[in-house]
């Protein structure tokens, strides 16, 4: 068994390591949706949800970008 400051080291690795994987799934909504060539083969509500989750990650990764800026 570690010792509480091996532990508390562990849990924010963990933590840290949620939010890389947060940050990595957020990027990749935006990198497939700007991708996606999808103005011809959708109809206007799946293009509006397309475009809700654009605007939505963009929005989650600036505020996680402020987050971070606010901890330095």
């Amino acid at each position: 068994m570690g010792t509480s400051k091996d532990i508390l080291h562990d849990e924010i690795n963990q933590k840290v390591n949620v939010i890389n994987h947060i940050k990595t799934w957020l990027r990749g909504e935006v990198s497939d949706v700007r991708a996606s060539s999808h103005e011809d083969d959708v109809d206007a509500r799946e293009l509006g949800i397309l475009d809700g989750r654009l605007e939505c990650a963009e929005g989650l990764l600036e505020q996680i970008q402020k987050w971070e800026e606010e901890d330095v």
